[in-house]
This record gives structure tokens, C-alpha cells and sequence, in this order.
């Protein structure tokens, strides 16, 4: 029973690392857009 926890406990723990990287992925490609955009708007603006 216990074994059958861990090994359900280790799954989740790899899905919320999967999960966890790849919304890192997405939070530093949404930073760069960002600092892209607004460089871009006060280059324009300036």
C-alpha cells in the first residue's frame, strides 16, 4: 500500500516538474515580447 502511494506520489511530483518547466518557458518568452514591446513604444514614442 505504501509503495503504491510512493509511486503515485513520484508521478505526480514528475507531472508538476514537467508542468513547472514549461510554464517557465512560457513566462520567459512572454518577458522577452514584453521588453521587446515596450522598447519598441519608447523608441517610437521618444
Amino acid at each position: 500500500m505504501d509503495q503504491e502511494i510512493a509511486g503515485k506520489l513520484d508521478d505526480i511530483n514528475t507531472t508538476l516538474k514537467h508542468i513547472h518547466r514549461h510554464m517557465l518557458w512560457v513566462f520567459w518568452l512572454v518577458a522577452v515580447f514584453a521588453l521587446l514591446y515596450f522598447g519598441l513604444l519608447i523608441y517610437l514614442l521618444a
